[in-house]
């Protein structure tokens, strides 16, 4: 039976909405956290806080934009998307695309919007758990997909309705992660998977998303649902469970939400929530130190607050039909089937060597240094190209609110095979990272104590090399780094003792912090490079390194920096290191 032309268009709307919806989120968060990053640090006023000041405007706009213009403003996002993914300027956009997103949720059928976020999900799958906008290949489907929904959304005359403070509330829970399935792996405490598992979850979520239609009915019990899903975070691993409850109990209560008021003021909400979110993770550096490590009760709080904004609204719901149901999960397990047979399932190790290239490299949270651009794609091609034996990585992210919740573990063991542990720092989803062509154990891991964000160090041994590193990202604060050297030199000397301390230690080779380390270890480079870290020449330093254990007989046969590298603000050293 052929598909009626008014049905066409509102799945077309449906689809683009859906990505639209949740693309935006996750560039309009991104970006203006990049941006005021930079602000904060740097003195950098362009753009910093304008793209919130947007967000309002639009939410004020929104009721009184014609059809036409929020197909156009889609169509600009979607070009954009193609053009760039420097989100300090995509946000931009994005912060006006949201209230248009939100606008078209009011008006579609709840089974619509389903379809749209399942296709988000599948599009994160071909990303292997990255940004779609990060990757030609589905920076142009997410361009397209958008396209066709702002064309469906032009050819209909009238004005977009205003979505009200429910709507925004909703929106603030799927930016809380409930629709990424690397995010919820992480927030329920599982540091190591690879890709199958990953796939596997991205089914589960996108059943949660189908299913929530079939809630919409009883509004009393995916209430219940949702809060009893959401608290289920301070009882992992319950929340694999829990938190795809509580997305498939939010759906379900999108159409109770939508015939609320206070739009403007579920604009600010929005920006409240994803700020004490990006608290979760650096809240004593951005001044919310309450908030460092509490994303749980953040995302509880807001799970409340949706399903009290959603309280006494109408529930009627079109249920979708067999092929409304079957589509998107159909789509979504072709497309896991295709990531499966082109990517790495697991870990390609190789057998034991004498000479080891060895890594350590700061990835800035997933970004790149100077407009925010998502830097995933650039570092698979990077590692691609030097083929590094062991790397001891730093801002690792693995479904960070603050870079588009990307999976940086997850990129690099499907695209290169490599085998990780991974040490969160705070909140599951960021912290550092060794990656290795060979089997690992973590032999033990800590937060070292600190003044300023939490500063992870993880121990590894390569029983096949023989081999036990310490992997370490450490404080901005010079009393602080002093005090961290020491700690850091008796974990690193306990048993098994690590022959090589690497990482990010943000002190130059005069601070104290390297004087303590360089009692039992030698720098890998016998001269240092010009720097190691450089942001736009504003700021140069040289504070990443190898060290070696001094009574340890092994030889340093090569070194070096990947300087004129600018995938991240540091740049990538290395060490040729002949095992004894």
């Amino acid at each position: 039976m052929l598909v009626k032309v008014s049905d066409r268009n509102k799945i077309l709307l449906g689809i683009g909405t859906g990505v639209l919806l949740a693309s935006s989120l996750r560039i309009f968060v991104a970006g203006a956290y990049s941006s005021l990053e930079k602000t904060f640090f740097y003195g950098v006023n362009f753009p910093s806080g304008l793209g919130i000041i947007l967000l309002i405007l639009a939410a004020i706009l929104v009721g009184k934009m014609s059809r036409k213009a929020g197909g156009a403003l889609m169509a600009a996002y979607a070009v954009a998307s193609l053009a760039t993914d420097a989100t300090e300027y995509t946000h931009l956009i994005a912060a006006f695309t949201i209230p248009i997103a939100l606008a078209l949720v009011k008006e579609l059928d709840v089974k619509y919007l389903t379809m749209g976020l399942v296709a988000d999900l599948s599009l994160r799958v071909l990303a292997v758990g990255g940004e779609p906008l990060d990757f030609p290949h589905t920076r142009v489907i997410l361009a397209v997909l958008v396209l066709l929904g702002a064309f469906a959304l032009w050819k209909e005359e009238g004005t977009l309705k205003k979505p009200g403070f429910g709507l925004y509330t909703f929106a603030a829970l799927l930016e809380l992660g409930l629709i990424y399935p690397n995010a919820i792996m992480r927030y329920s405490g599982i540091t190591v998977y690879y890709l199958p598992h990953f796939i596997g979850y991205s089914l589960v979520i996108g059943l949660a998303i189908i299913a929530g239609p079939y809630l919409a009915k009883k509004p009393g019990v995916a209430s219940a649902l949702l809060i009893v899903g959401a608290a289920t975070l301070f009882v992992k691993p319950a929340s694999l469970i829990g938190l795809p409850l509580a997305l498939a109990s939010a759906i379900a209560l999108v159409e109770s939400a939508k015939g609320s008021r206070g739009g403007v003021i579920g604009a600010a909400y929005l920006f409240l929530v994803a700020t004490l979110a990006l608290g979760a993770y650096v809240g004593r550096d951005i001044g919310l130190p309450f908030m460092e490590d509490n994303l749980e009760a953040l995302i509880l709080a807001a799970s409340v607050i949706y399903t009290l904004a959603s309280y006494g609204g109408s529930a009627e719901v079109r249920l979708p039909n067999a092929k409304e149901t079957a589509g998107p999960l159909l789509g979504l397990a072709v497309v896991s089937v295709i990531v499966l047979a082109l990517f790495n399932v697991g870990p390609t190790y190789v057998e034991a060597k004498k000479d080891v290239l060895i890594w350590s490299y700061n990835v800035h949270q997933g970004f790149g240094p100077y407009q925010g651009t998502f830097n995933g794609y650039e570092l698979i091609n990077l590692l691609k190209e030097h083929k590094p034996d062991i790397w001891a990585a730093q801002e690792v992210v693995g479904g960070m609110i603050g870079n588009g919740y990307q999976d940086v573990p997850l990129m690099i063991s499907a695209y290169l095979g490599y085998a990780y542990k991974y040490k969160p720092a705070v909140e599951g989803t960021y912290g550092i990272a060794v990656f290795s062509r060979w089997h690992m154990k973590t032999e033990s891991e800590l937060n070292l104590e600190s003044i300023g964000q939490a500063r992870p160090a993880q121990k590894v041994t390569i029983d096949e090399l023989g081999l036990t590193l310490v992997n370490v990202h450490m404080g901005l604060n010079e009393t602080e780094r002093a005090m961290q050297a020491e700690e850091l030199l008796k974990f690193a000397e306990s048993e098994p003792v690590a022959q090589i301390i690497a990482g990010d230690t943000n002190a130059e080779p005069d601070d104290e912090a390297i004087a303590i380390l360089t009692r039992d270890y030698y720098d890998s480079f016998e001269k240092r490079p010009p720097y190691t870290f450089n942001w736009g020449n504003i700021d140069i330093e040289n504070i990443d390194y190898i060290l070696l254990k001094k009574d340890w007989p092994a030889k340093v046969k090569d070194y070096g920096c990947l300087c004129d590298v600018e995938v991240s603000d540091h740049r990538p050293i290395w060490a040729v290191i002949e095992l004894p």
